[in-house]
């Protein structure tokens, strides 16, 4: 326990320097990144590799289709995640940069994590050493304490929802199942989401959540990423 107490002492300030946000940002439109390549599909639209042409820095944009939130009754939901991109400012969370609209679109623009998807990187390699699941651990362990200390639900971890940097450290990304407390008035606390691999009991027996369905769904990840499966994992 004292080991990983240092350990993240030791890089915690490392990493929040790598991760810095810079204050006093221009505003930006569509018109001021030139689109590169399609690096991603979701549910609500496409995710691209672009440059910013003023800079030169490289952004990940997702584009989200206004007629399919429409249709999947999921305004509310991205109205959340908007809110929550704009405002984490964690060095293991990714972040927002800007976001914009135009007539069928809505734009996310954040940063580029060169180093793709934790899920990626697990697939091809099976299962990790224990050093290397501690060192990912602590990270998440000290996003997720950060979220709820914000009254913030995650309520979607998973290797896919993770990102790994270049430099070896990941961030949290994909807010679009958490949930704000005290933001979302009437929201049903029974509301069922998630991945099955990763439901918590509560989730599952809809008697209601909190924040601890976060740390279980933690557990979960640790066993995948040691043994190689969930602890629950069926074909059916």
């Amino acid at each position: 326990m004292k080991d990983d107490e240092d350990f993240i002492s030791q890089n915690r300030q490392r990493a929040e320097s790598l991760f810095q946000k810079e204050s006093n940002k221009d505003i930006l439109f569509f018109e001021d990144f030139q689109i590169i390549k399609l690096i991603g599909k979701g549910t609500f639209g496409k995710v691209y590799l672009v440059k910013n042409q003023k800079t030169g820095q490289l952004h990940a944009m997702k584009s989200i289709r206004k007629d399919i939130v429409l249709q999947h009754d999921s305004l509310e939901s991205l109205k959340v995640e908007k809110l929550i991109l704009l405002q984490v400012r964690h060095p293991f969370i990714i972040s927002m940069d800007a976001v914009f609209g135009r007539d069928a679109r809505i734009y996310f623009i954040m940063a580029f994590i060169q180093g793709g998807e934790l899920f990626k990187h697990l697939s091809e390699q099976r299962r990790f050493s224990e050093e290397r699941v501690r060192f990912y651990s602590a990270q998440i362990a000290l996003a997720l304490g950060y979220l709820h200390k914000s009254n913030i639900y995650y309520r979607d971890l998973k290797p896919e929802n993770i990102l790994l940097g270049t430099d070896g450290y990941i961030l949290l990304a994909d807010f679009g199942l958490a949930k704000i407390n005290q933001f979302v008035d009437g929201e049903d606390p029974n509301s069922f989401c998630g991945t099955p691999e990763y439901l918590s009991p509560e989730m599952i027996v809809g008697s209601g959540h909190d924040h601890t369905l976060d740390w279980w769904a933690l557990g979960v990840l640790i066993y995948e990423m040691i043994i190689g499966i969930p602890p629950f994992y069926h074909k059916n």
